[in-house]
């Protein structure tokens, strides 16, 4: 058994049974779905710049430093590459891979195969900084470099049988990821991955996850990203993830892309879903009614602490934000906050507007965010309810959204999202 790189195979001539130079080899084909697939086909380019695909039957591996043919160059047959075939160093070499263990996303350097009986098998993926260094002559140099510091650049490795080779366009393939792996990840971890892809591999990772993972991984994601993704994607999908995001972040989203799509996946969603995001569309970006979210729990002031907490439990399976509860009167207006803890240790059968609270603080849904986070900041809030002009309370600002208004962006993403 022996171990060759498919970075020393590239760019070596390929001679015919008469030792006439038909070329120089510039890829080998593999079958895309198969454990360690063999190679079926080389990919020569002649002089005159034209590629020829000659099947591995007429392929004689024995001299290393060149690829001799085992018929005179007249006497080849072509191969013809089915959308089953992987171009090795056309779809596979020099694409992204996704680390599903490292949390990140891995560039395929080298493929390694193994001789054995005339054959070249597929083995593994080199996706080290190594692997690149060689194809770039200073891999030597560079452990040299690495050895005087006390350590070693590592060869690191993806077995093919981990590799998805389920696109066999010009996209390349990539890694297999289970779903049982998939769901082991934090959504701010996937929203890293797919931050690292380029456009058409992330829309891919959307597309092969389940909705509620797509939705808590898209409000992960940069703002930028989120509105590109979203233009692109099938207006139903498009639809089922925002149903399943805060209506704040939902909303925040749409507010970034074209009018007219925007209109296109508010017809597709669920009434309900729907016109919570288009009031909150209907406040300036700015406000504290653009940035407030209408998930709250709103408890009507004649029930019992006992009663309370049978509605928590009931909404808390559709809304995060179960913290910090708002009573109301029968007209909506506010009359007290209270949080979890206030209801838990309340006697079962007090009424909820008796429990005792401090005087409710609120915010206007015109007034700024910046006077909300202020709020937030000097009462010490876990939410702070928001009020139209009657007084009615239309939704509630969370500290977690009002960070993103007091912290610098570098910051925003170390701050724990608590209601999750």
């Amino acid at each position: 058994m022996r171990v060759a790189l498919i970075s020393d195979l590239l760019g070596r001539p390929v001679r015919d049974a008469r030792d006439s130079t038909v070329g120089k080899l510039v890829d080998l084909l593999v079958p895309a779905n198969e454990d360690y697939p063999s190679v079926i086909a080389i990919a020569v380019k002649d002089a005159g710049g034209g590629t020829l695909v000659v099947p591995w039957g007429q392929v004689d591996v024995a001299d290393e430093p060149q690829l001799r043919l085992r018929v005179p160059r007249e006497a080849l047959t072509s191969y013809a590459p089915s959308e089953a075939d992987l171009f090795l160093a056309g779809q596979v070499l020099d694409r992204q891979i996704i680390d599903v263990n490292g949390v990140r996303v891995v560039r395929a350097n080298d493929l390694q195969l193994e001789r054995t009986n005339g054959t070249l098998h597929l083995m593994s993926v080199d996706v080290s900084t190594p692997g690149l260094l060689r194809r770039l002559g200073l891999e030597g140099p560079a452990q040299w470099i690495a050895h005087l510091f006390g350590s070693q650049l590592p060869h690191i490795v993806i077995d093919w049988r981990e590799i998805d080779p389920v696109e066999t366009g010009p996209h390349g393939v990539r890694l297999r990821i289970p779903a049982e792996d998939v769901a082991k990840l934090h959504p701010a971890d996937l929203a890293a991955i797919i931050s690292q892809l380029d456009h058409y591999h992330a829309e891919q990772a959307i597309e092969g996850m389940d909705v509620e993972r797509a939705a808590d991984t898209f409000e992960e994601i940069d703002p930028e990203l989120q509105a590109s993704l979203i233009e692109g994607m099938d207006t139903e999908r498009a639809a089922d993830i925002l149903e399943e995001m805060d209506p704040d972040d939902a909303a925040d989203l749409l507010g970034e892309i074209r009018p007219e799509r925007q209109a296109q996946i508010l017809e597709r969603m669920e009434e309900d879903e729907a016109r919570d995001v288009r009031e909150l569309l209907g406040y300036p970006e700015d406000s504290a009614g653009g940035l407030m979210t209408t998930d709250f729990v709103a408890l009507p002031r004649g029930v019992t602490a006992q009663q309370a907490i049978e509605i928590v439990r009931r909404e808390a399976t559709e809304i995060d934000n179960v913290y910090s509860l708002c009573v109301l009167d029968e007209d909506e207006r506010l009359v007290a906050i209270l949080s979890l803890r206030d209801l838990i240790i309340a006697a079962p059968d007090q009424l909820v507007a008796e429990i005792p609270h401090r005087e409710p603080v609120s915010v206007h849904t015109g007034d700024s965010e910046e006077e909300a986070a202020r709020l937030i900041a000097k009462y010490d809030l876990l939410a702070l309810p928001v009020v139209d002009d009657d007084e009615r309370v239309r939704g509630i600002i969370t500290v977690d959204d009002a960070m993103d208004i007091i912290l610098p962006a570098a910051w925003k993403k170390r701050v724990p999202r608590i209601f999750r």
